[in-house]
């Protein structure tokens, strides 16, 4: 009886066993890693494996990718103008990759098929915006030049023709003016206000209106993609986030353009933004998404 018993309890208690085991750390797939965004990830969740799909093949990359949990679209270079239509502005982009383009844009369709959380980070933001069908604006110099924005420089370290003079609206019919810089020489410390929009899932993410923000761009997003809307906003009118136009029944995806990486965590633009994004991963691992 005793022998029968002590079966009937091992046999209880593999299954519960073996499951304990083979339980793996939650996987966060990102398009090309960077010490910065490893270490901003693990802040979160030291637990976490992060996942560098930028020097594999797209085949070997999509099932890297369905092993993990969440999609992180990174900073870099510039994205082809040809892919939204403006082959005139190639000459003024800068570092055009169009492996990691083309990568990226397959890694997108994949999580968004599985229902997989996803955060754009700069020129991630960026593309999902053009994979979308949105453009973007080639170089902000010349656009806000051409709008007759902009003002020479006269801080030290800002890169030429990247700082925007704005009115500022104070309240009770005052006006001040304020600089906007998007791009500097020392990028690590380079700043700007961000507005987010009222009704925005950032804005219950975050719960505050404004914050500044860590900033390195020469380019924006012009024209927004099909199902997407703006979240926030730089004082000189330029697109600094998106979200979906109409979330239901559609994984978590937000594109901000400043980096959130290279912020402290108590800055809620960057630390409530990770715990969020790590909740929905943590979401999407408990209930799976990804049965076809």
């Amino acid at each position: 009886m005793k022998r029968n018993l002590f079966g009937i309890l091992v046999c209880f208690l593999i299954p519960f066993i073996s499951f304990t085991q083979v339980k793996e750390n939650i996987r966060v797939a990102l398009t090309k890693a960077s010490p910065n965004y490893i270490e901003w990830i693990k802040k979160g969740d030291s637990s976490i494996v992060v996942i560098d799909l930028s020097n594999l093949k797209q085949s070997e990359a999509l099932k890297r990718l369905n092993d993990c949990s969440a999609l992180v679209i990174t900073g870099g270079g510039d994205i082809d103008p040809a892919l939204y239509g403006d082959d005139v502005s190639r000459a003024i982009c800068k570092d055009i990759d169009q492996n990691r383009d083309n990568l990226e844009r397959a890694m997108l369709t994949e999580a968004l098929a599985l229902k997989m959380p996803v955060l754009g980070i700069c020129r991630g933001e960026q593309m999902i915006n053009v994979a979308f069908g949105g453009s973007l604006i080639p170089d902000i110099p010349i656009y806000m030049r051409a709008k007759s924005q902009i003002k020479s420089s006269s801080v030290g370290n800002v890169s030429t023709g990247m700082e925007t003079i704005v009115e500022v609206d104070l309240g009770d019919g005052k006006n001040e003016k304020s600089k906007v810089i998007h791009q500097c020489e020392d990028y690590l410390n380079c700043f700007h206000q961000v507005r987010l929009v009222s009704n925005s899932i950032l804005r219950s993410i975050t719960g505050v209106d404004t914050s500044t923000v860590t900033t390195n761009h020469h380019q924006a997003i012009l024209k927004l993609g099909k199902g997407l809307k703006m979240n926030a906003q730089s004082a000189d009118s330029l697109i600094e986030g998106i979200e979906w136009k109409d979330p239901e029944g559609k994984s978590f995806l937000i594109g901000v353009q400043w980096h959130p990486e290279r912020m402290d965590l108590s800055n809620s633009f960057s630390g409530r933004l990770l715990q969020r994004f790590l909740a929905e991963t943590r979401k999407y691992v408990v209930i799976p998404q990804n049965v076809k």
